[in-house]
């Protein structure tokens, strides 16, 4: 398997247009082919570090960034290790279910809910299947 059968497969039955631009720009960079092969790197990983880079610059719920400037991250996103990048992917994923498990334990004592918590729980609803670069349902 090349790299570039790598991304197509993962973009398969994709929907999200502005994922599928950035993927169709990946597969323009014949120079990457190799870093695609990279096992810890996915393209549902990419648009979660894009998405991330995004909402720094988030004002009002509105971002303006350039497709040229998310290309940059998607090939920031592959060309430097997860270390570099600050992505913590297995480990987070153990933390996250940490995290549910005692907020139902304090969540059941009182049915009193942090603001915080509160908000990660109706992000989590919000999520779906399709990934999408900024947010939202896709």
């Amino acid at each position: 398997m090349t790299g570039f059968e790598r991304l197509k497969e993962q973009v398969k039955d994709q929907e999200d247009k502005a994922l599928l631009q950035t993927v169709e720009y990946l597969l323009s960079r014949e120079d990457m082919e190799q870093k695609y092969l990279n096992e810890e790197k996915t393209i549902e990983e990419m648009a979660k570090f894009i998405k991330d880079k995004a909402r720094k610059y988030m004002r009002n719920g509105w971002n303006y960034i350039t497709n040229e400037v998310v290309y940059a991250w998607a090939i920031m996103y592959f060309s430097l290790p997860n270390s570099f990048l600050k992505i913590e992917k297995k480990d987070a994923d153990k933390s996250k279910n940490k995290t549910k498990t005692s907020s139902k334990k304090a969540s059941s004592k009182n049915n009193v809910v942090s603001l915080e918590k509160a908000k990660e729980n109706m992000e989590k609803k919000k999520e779906t299947a399709q990934i999408s670069l900024f947010g939202g349902v896709a």
